[in-house]
């Protein structure tokens, strides 16, 4: 690191956050005006106005403009989801955020507002009366078979969102934009390509209004876009009009040239890409799963040419992707109470993809590459996120460079195995895959959800869990969490003769279940379409102007438009073996008994409890073990590829926890796994439970490749090892061929964590002394500090793998 970003590293050392309402403010003020024209209007109009109007600042050194909100580390408090009430507010003032006295009081009058107008709607207000008095979805969504659990139809799980990021929420879609548009054509491109099509227009079909409302939000929009970026060229020249410094009175001259320029016109130089890239960006936000894309590629031709036009070197673009990397460290996001839990340290998703292959399947590595993962392991910062695929000729070289950034103690990058992520997508139904040369286009979004850049989207990501499921089974449909009936009765597993039959009735519960959390889907993405159309993200969508259509409406070469992930399956497949071993093979003990001992959560049956938890578990390469989580999983992605998605095709699997893993272990009852009611489930998907796994890292590898991963649009294993283990470049080259050939082999994701189990456990007694201290979490880093308690000791409890 140079001193410019040393000194910006410094300043992300702040204690509070502050809660920004400005967007709220323009978004109520733009609603009231447009009250009765069509949403998609309302919506691109609404846009225009916060790009307009919003406040903007450039910070001292900074060399990129754009921050995502209205004061420098801001979030946002946004409508979208539904509003934020004051014990939710006071839950946040009690943590890391600040609000001022003034901001709090205007926040109510303007939930007050929204609310009171018939014209306005949230998401979770949308979907509550769309549920109406359905006696059987309604118990269901307070079960805690999907996460988090809703306390009533008009608040849903509690609280709403805060974000940075200039676009428009909700969040959480899982979604890649085509950035190379606006790079290489520029938003000028956009806007000529809408006005021609409205010259064109015929009213001569059922979509042609609808058609021209798209077109018109997307110039109202995208000139806007323009105007704010000139608004940034105007401030900087402002600034250097009084600045002393010649060096930075040029760099302030640069960065107005820059932004009068792009995202307009398209980019010449890497630092005109770069700083449209991040225009873009902050557009793409307030997601906190946004995605850069395949950042190495499509950045890769500005580099190059501006490398061999001797216009700019490495120690300068390295400068440039380490202040990019500060500037995301301050793009946040906040939920209510129920939503922290399952994102736990602050979580956001900004995923870089490097690496990989391409279209032609040759490898795509090239000096960015390189240098993103130097950005990375130089300022140690948990954000942004670094994944690389990995293929069977990722160069040997490139492995060792990114362990050396995982050694680095930031828990990045993750890795991700090709073969499997180009097989979803090439080998779905005959009417939904494809060409292999598309695929191969890949990039995850969120976690690792794997989506192609343009071309695929996913618009809801929902947590199931199973071990619940399992349960509401063993109880005749009853739920022990919320004492109501929620599934229904597949027998009494009491009587139950075989452990067939038994396991017969659970997939049958699970499956019912799974419908239900299908529908709940459905509901959202239907009042999505018709509550956030977003132009923006759309139109930089493959054909996004020429089709007319929001994304959210128009029907895509893939469809994934929503995925159900398991949480827990690992924990359900390890609890049938025990039942399968100890009460149908050995017969030590009978259903009765277990049920019993579950609902007394397993008090007065200690020495049974050791037996159940003692049973071989998932991980240790057992067969018979392993092929029961393997057909749990099986099970889980072939029911939600059978179930229908209203925005076509089929619901898509995950298996992805994020920290989910401790609500959803919250909310179910104990198990037959020998777990305690409340305690938390394996994380990740595909590791196994804390501190059971035996025989070492390959064992551990051999149980996951058991798991059919081609189906799941992204899987998720965590995985520590010491870090003697890591010390010398043979360790390191002998790790890498361990990861290469488990994910030329069937696997879709590993990542690590090299941090001694000491320095967690103190820096739980001692936070001021460990401030940046980064652990992966599940699917991204975060501070260890920042995580619950819950967590920390989940991440502590890992088995530290030796190589």
């Amino acid at each position: 690191m140079n001193d410019r970003v040393k000194k910006m590293k410094e300043s992300l050392r702040i204690s509070k956050y502050p809660l920004c309402i400005e967007q709220f403010r323009l978004a109520n003020e733009s609603l009231e005006q447009t009250a009765g024209e069509p949403m998609i209007l309302r919506r691109a109009k609404l846009h225009a106005h916060v790009l307009d109007n919003i406040s903007i600042f450039i910070e001292e050194d900074d060399l990129l403009c754009g921050s995502g909100a209205s004061k420098p580390f801001g979030l946002e408090m946004q409508y979208e989801y539904g509003v934020w009430t004051k014990d939710e507010v006071e839950s946040l003032k009690s943590e890391i955020y600040t609000i001022s006295p003034e901001d709090e009081a205007e926040l109510y009058k303007l939930n007050e507002k929204f609310s009171n107008n018939s014209l306005n709607s949230n998401l979770v207000e949308t979907m509550g009366k769309s549920l109406g008095e359905n006696d059987r979805l309604w118990p269901f969504m307070k079960s805690g078979c999907i996460l988090p659990p809703w306390k009533d139809k008009k608040g849903g799980s509690g609280g709403g969102f805060a974000m940075s990021g200039y676009g428009l929420g909700p969040g959480f879609a899982l979604v890649c934009i085509d950035y190379s548009i606006i790079l290489q054509k520029g938003a000028k491109s956009i806007i000529e390509e809408a006005k021609e099509c409205l010259r064109n227009l015929r009213y001569d079909s059922s979509d042609s209004i609808d058609k021209r409302n798209f077109w018109e939000g997307v110039i109202i929009v995208f000139e806007a876009w323009v105007r704010f970026a000139r608004r940034y060229s105007d401030l900087a020249a402002k600034l250097a009009s009084t600045e002393t410094n010649p060096q930075r009175k040029e760099e302030l001259l640069e960065m107005s040239r820059i932004c009068r320029k792009v995202p307009y016109e398209p980019a010449d130089t890497f630092y005109e890409a770069l700083q449209s890239f991040w225009f873009t960006f902050l557009l793409v936000c307030p997601s906190p799963t946004s995605t850069a894309g395949r950042f190495d590629q499509y950045m890769y031709p500005f580099y190059k040419k501006d490398i061999e036009n001797h216009i700019i070197d490495d120690e300068k673009v390295l400068e440039l992707l380490e202040i990019m990397r500060c500037k995301v460290m301050k793009i946040n996001r906040v939920s209510g109470k129920a939503n922290r839990a399952k994102n736990s340290g602050m979580a956001k998703w900004y995923n870089w993809t490097i690496g990989g292959v391409k279209a032609d399947g040759s490898d795509a590595t090239n000096e960015l590459t390189y240098l993103l993962l130097e950005a990375a392991k130089d300022t140690h910062l948990p954000h942004h996120t670094l994944t690389l695929r990995v293929h069977k000729n990722t160069p040997e070289k490139l492995m060792i460079k990114a362990l050396d950034c995982v050694r680095s103690g930031i828990g990045m990058p993750a890795f991700l195995g090709d073969e499997s992520f180009i097989n979803f997508f090439t080998s779905q139904s005959e009417t939904n895959r494809l060409p292999v040369e598309i695929a191969r286009d890949y990039c995850p979004t969120g976690c690792v959800d794997g989506n192609i850049p343009g071309i695929t989207r996913t618009q809801v990501a929902t947590f199931f869990i199973i071990p619940q499921a399992m349960d509401i089974c063993m109880h005749q449909g009853f739920c022990r969490y919320t004492k109501e009936m929620v599934g229904v009765s597949f027998g009494d597993v009491t009587e139950m003769a075989t452990f067939n039959e038994f396991k017969t009735a659970v997939f049958k519960e699970i499956k019912y279940l799974m419908e239900m959390a299908n529908e709940r889907i459905n509901v959202e993405l239907i009042a999505e379409r018709e509550l956030f159309p977003d132009v923006f993200r759309s139109a930089l969508m493959k054909d996004g102007v020429k089709t007319g259509k929001d994304m959210y409406s128009r029907r895509f070469e893939f469809e994934n438009g929503a995925v159900l992930g398991a949480v827990g399956g690992v924990n359900t497949g390890n609890a049938l073996y025990a039942i399968k071993k100890l009460i149908y093979d050995e017969q030590k003990y009978t259903m009765k008994q277990l049920v019993t001992a579950l609902d007394a959560d397993w008090e007065g049956y200690e020495e049974m409890r050791a037996e159940f938890k003692n049973a071989a578990k998932y991980g240790n390469n057992i067969p018979e073990v392993d092929a029961l989580v393997a057909e749990v999983y099986k099970f889980h992605a072939d029911t939600c590829l059978s179930l229908p998605c209203a925005y076509g095709d089929t619901l898509k699997p995950n298996a992805i926890s994020i920290s989910a893993h401790q609500p959803g272990g919250a909310c179910t009852g104990a198990t037959a796994d020998g777990r305690k009611g409340g305690e938390i489930l394996a994380d990740a998907s595909l590791s196994p439970v804390q501190g059971t796994d035996k025989n070492g890292p390959l064992a551990v590898f051999m149980s996951a490749m058991k798991i059919p991963q081609d189906a799941y649009q992204g899987t998720l294993m965590n995985m520590k090892i010491t870090p003697d283990t890591m010390k010398t470049d043979e360790d390191l080259k002998k790790l890498g061929s361990m990861i290469k050939t488990y994910l030329t082999h069937g696997g879709k994701h590993i990542q690590f964590n090299i941090i001694d189990q000491k320095e967690m456990k103190d820096a739980k007694v001692h936070p001021e002394e460990h401030p940046e201290l980064v652990v992966r979490v599940a699917g991204y880093s975060a501070y260890f500090t920042r995580l619950t308690n819950e967590i920390q000791d989940e991440v502590i409890e890992r088995t530290a793998q030796n190589m």
